[in-house]
């Protein structure tokens, strides 16, 4: 049971870590307008880094949490409550691990700076993930069986991390 479930927690930071980067890189080339020769790969690896470790299993574990509290059941009522649910509890509670960690991968290294950041930047995401999210969580607990979810995620994942890699940048 350990091993099946390191394996998926493995699994799903790879597939968010992989994404992560793919955006980042979109988003230096396209919205930066910056050459590939010249791409910051240290940026980069940080996105993939935060996929790998916080991203997957972190959506993996919360997910589930919110599957196992409220069921299965895809009805519109219920799908609406996950959906609230996701948006008001785990959204922020990963926006501010997210930009801690990313803070902390980008040499900042007081209380005051970290906090800093995940206000300036986690405020600011979490409007803009007000509008993108709920649609994409409907979706997810309405359409997405649940052994889908995080690649389901990892793929709405490459337009908002592409935003959020550059209003980090």
């Amino acid at each position: 049971r350990s091993m099946n479930i390191l394996s998926r927690l493995l699994k799903a930071g790879a597939q968010s870590g992989s994404i992560m980067m793919v955006s980042d890189i979109l988003t230096q080339t396209n919205l930066d307008n910056k050459d590939r020769s010249n791409l910051d790969l240290e940026r980069t690896l940080r996105w993939g880094l935060c996929g790998l470790v916080l991203h997957g299993p972190y959506f993996l574990i919360t997910f589930s949490k919110i599957d196992k509290y409220w069921g299965p059941v895809k009805s519109f009522p219920n799908v609406l409550k996950k959906t609230v649910a996701a948006q008001l509890t785990v959204f922020p509670g990963y926006l501010v691990l997210l930009f801690g960690f990313i803070g902390v991968l980008e040499g900042l290294n007081t209380p005051k700076d970290i906090g800093d950041k995940i206000h300036r930047r986690g405020l600011e995401a979490f409007g803009a993930g007000c509008v993108f999210w709920p649609v994409a969580n409907t979706v997810n607990f309405k359409f997405i069986p649940s052994g889908y979810r995080v690649p389901y995620l990892a793929a709405c994942q490459l337009p908002w991390n592409s935003f959020l890699s550059w209003r980090n940048g």
